[in-house]
């Protein structure tokens, strides 16, 4: 009984095919926009080759339920993949289904008021009808997202690309930056902040967090990145520190696009100062509010040899006598000699600022006294002051 009404069904929808297929292709075309403009041959012939497809499967699947539908739904997979790579959306995909499906449901009422079929028969096609467009558009869907991720991916992998090639040493032509920023929809700027990630202890950064369209990332290097167009305000500052989820974060310099690396490189030494205690531990740390730090300890031996230089007089003394002297010293170069200053830092006595000032100079002789050396004593001081924050206050 059911392959009778299979196989009378079935002959009954072959000979309506060849209008069907134009009438929904038509249809298509006109009800949804994007299948509506004008195209080129090529893909007004695709499309209609597609309906045709589709509503041949049909036809078939009506009468031979148990036919064989593997490449069949490849085939509806990589047309949802191709209408993602093409640009399209999944609703525009899905409306073009809609409307095919109420185009062959006129058929089929048609089919019903001419031939007089039993409302049974009308029924179960109704069903496999409905059936048949919930399967294609759930294949066509997987397809569509399957491109998707792999649009996205191969977009920040040329994301990923550009960043790298603009922190490039020695860097590339700015055509070669040009070029494939136009690739990948990048508007180029004239001058960029990088800021440096460094995920929570046994975190990695999400490989693709939720940030600004013109904020290009490279997560998945060892030391991970971020540029940023122009000046970074406060708010964006927020914006990044939430779409990182908690990392933290160290922003470089603003500077030309051509002076990226360098922006980053002071980044990541902010990065390595907040780590080692140097600089205070917070989820964002702003390297132009830390110039000192940065630039006195950018090259820790040369601060070693410029410390062991300039402080040796302090040596002669006792560790304990030889810290307060080094304080004293700091505080004093630092109030231009004001020993009332100097002293309230301290919250010494000024005697006890001018008795120790003596033992000092007694010690430095005429350095105190010429511009470079004393610039260099107190860099040194400021570079150990860093590195023991707070040691050497009473």
């Amino acid at each position: 009984m059911l392959e009778e009404r299979r196989r009378r069904l079935a002959a009954l929808l072959r000979p309506e095919l060849p209008g069907l297929v134009d009438e929904i292709t038509r249809e298509i075309r006109r009800v949804v926009p994007e299948y509506g403009r004008p195209l080129e041959e090529l893909h007004g012939g695709l499309l209609r080759e597609r309906v045709q497809y589709a509503v041949r499967l049909f036809a078939d699947l009506v009468e031979y339920p148990q036919l064989a539908r593997g490449d069949a739904d490849r085939r509806f997979r990589d047309i949802g993949r191709a209408e993602g790579h093409a640009g399209r959306t999944l609703d525009q995909l899905h409306a073009a289904l809609r409307t095919g499906g109420r185009v062959a449901w006129r058929r089929v009422a048609r089919i019903e008021r001419q031939r007089s079929l039993p409302a049974v028969d009308v029924s179960w096609l109704a069903d496999r009808l409905f059936v048949y467009l919930d399967e294609l558009a759930s294949l066509s869907a997987q397809g569509y997202r399957e491109a998707r991720v792999q649009s996205q991916e191969a977009g920040r992998g040329l994301r990923r690309r550009l960043l790298r090639l603009i922190l490039q040493r020695p860097p590339v032509s700015r055509t070669a930056v040009a070029d494939l920023a136009r690739t990948v929809g990048w508007p180029v700027p004239e001058q960029c902040a990088l800021v440096a990630v460094e995920p929570e202890p046994g975190t990695h950064p999400e490989p693709d967090p939720a940030l600004e369209p013109d904020v290009l990332a490279d997560l998945r290097d060892a030391e991970p990145c971020l540029l940023v167009p122009g000046p970074v305000t406060s708010e964006r500052l927020q914006r990044l520190s939430a779409a990182m989820h908690g990392a933290r974060l160290a922003v470089g310099p603003t500077v030309p696009l051509a002076d990226a690396s360098a922006s980053l490189r002071w980044a990541r030494q902010g990065l390595r100062l907040v780590g080692d205690g140097v600089l205070p531990d917070a989820p964002v740390t702003v390297c132009a509010d830390h110039w000192a730090a940065l630039w006195l300890l950018s090259d820790p031996a040369l601060v070693k040899q410029v410390t062991k230089r300039r402080l040796a007089p302090l040596n002669t003394f006792p560790p304990k006598q030889r810290a307060r002297l080094a304080g004293t010293l700091f505080a004093w170069l630092q109030a231009q000699g004001n020993v009332q200053e100097a002293a309230v830092v301290l919250r010494v006595h000024p005697r006890t600022v001018r008795y120790r000032m003596r033992q000092i100079e007694d010690a430095f002789g005429p350095d105190l006294r010429d511009p470079t050396a004393r610039f260099e004593i107190e860099a040194a001081l400021r570079a150990v002051d860093l590195l023991t924050p707070h040691e050497h206050q009473e």
